[in-house]
């Protein structure tokens, strides 16, 4: 699709979420469409997704296969099939990790994790997670046993061979730790010193929807948010810290509420996210050394009955240098368009799939390609 230049500047000009003077950006971005197909397959079965090289890994639900795309040529290249019965079944996928074609990593529902090659062969399945805490480690984390899908992800350090588990605390208001690691070679379990942001404790949380995190892993650490936290985190996996960093975005609270206590309904979730700040996503670009983080402003006159309204506010990537300071603030030129938990990173910039209500051919993925150029770190 052709790109009309002099409209695309005047968008971006206009939805600026800098200062008024243009000539003050240090980031400038174009938008561009740019759809995935599917092969005839049904693109409201792809779930999870991870990106390596311009290879866009899939999962299938409908299929039970881990779906490679070829970003260069937006389409289906190869399919990697799961039995579902047999000595090489595995069932209910959750997430999943592709190491190479000899190691890709699925987690399933019944809290294992099972290891297999391209061709679909079981080479081993890893179930003593709850077992492999010392008593001294387990003490440091939350009681709730923990989750190998971290908004959706699973975290694995190829470094250190190990797997990322997450505790979410629920209504346990004391401080603990809440991400451990388990090693593929000893079979055992260490808590990592990461905590809640400073703001959440001594809060009654409601966890389950309203604070999805993210988190991107990367070949020296961690780097992680919290929805309901301006602060972007990073824990290193050599010197075993975590720095936090202060990403403000260029938006106020329309009232300044505390985080709500215990057990929320629908109707509290939802004047709660419309007064607040929602911070969505956290990718590292390794083509440019930039983060980005997705999140989006208040909006005290919302009116959609479902509070996850991700599908229907505006969106703001926040781009920060490899040191996670902030460089800019953009506004994305469409609104009620896009679904960020959808969303990845490529050599040409960072895709955002469009939400259900824009997805009207099963035969294509949608969504717009975010191009950024004149980065100044």
């Amino acid at each position: 699709m052709n790109r009309i230049l002099p409209l695309i500047f005047v968008i971006v000009f206009i939805f600026s979420c800098s200062q008024p003077n243009s000539n003050d950006r240090k980031v400038d971005f174009f938008v561009d469409p740019k759809f995935i197909s599917t092969g005839n397959s049904l693109a409201q079965f792809y779930l999870f997704n991870q990106v390596r090289n311009d290879s866009l890994f899939l999962y299938n639900s409908f299929n039970h296969s881990l779906d490679l795309v070829d970003l260069k040529s937006d389409s289906v290249v190869n399919r990697i099939k799961f039995e579902l019965n047999g000595p090489n079944a595995v069932n209910d996928i959750s997430s999943f990790y592709f190491h190479n074609r000899d190691s890709i990593f699925l987690s399933e529902e019944n809290f294992s994790v099972a290891l297999v090659n391209s061709k679909g062969e079981l080479k081993n399945r890893y179930t003593d997670f709850l077992s492999s805490f010392p008593t001294e480690e387990k003490e440091k984390l939350y009681s709730n046993s923990p989750s190998l899908g971290f908004a959706s992800q699973m975290l694995y350090d190829p470094s250190q061979k190990e797997i990322l588990l997450y505790f979410m605390p629920f209504n346990q208001a004391e401080q603990k730790r809440i991400f451990a690691a388990y090693s593929l070679e000893s079979g055992k379990s260490k808590s990592l010193p990461i905590h809640l942001p400073d703001q959440y404790l001594d809060k009654k949380l409601d966890l389950s929807k309203l604070f999805l995190t993210s988190g991107t892993v990367d070949k020296s650490g961690f780097t992680y948010l919290f929805s309901g936290s301006p602060f972007v985190f990073r824990y290193d996996f050599h010197t075993k810290k975590v720095a936090s960093f202060e990403a403000n975005p260029p938006w106020e609270k329309v009232k300044a509420d505390d985080i709500p206590f215990g057990s929320m309904s629908s109707e509290q979730k939802q004047d709660f996210m419309k007064e607040n700040p929602f911070y969505y996503k956290i990718y590292f670009d390794p083509y440019r050394n930039l983060y980005y983080r997705l999140s989006s402003p208040p909006r005290p006159n919302a009116t959609e009955p479902d509070f996850h309204y991700v599908n229907y506010n505006t969106i703001c990537v926040t781009v920060l240098d490899k040191e996670l300071q902030v460089l800019d603030h953009l506004f994305l030129p469409k609104e009620n368009v896009y679904n960020v938990g959808f969303s990845f990173v490529t050599s040409e910039g960072l895709w955002i799939s469009y939400n259900g209500g824009n997805q009207d051919d099963e035969n294509w993925i949608k969504g717009d390609l975010i191009k950024f150029d004149n980065v100044t770190n």
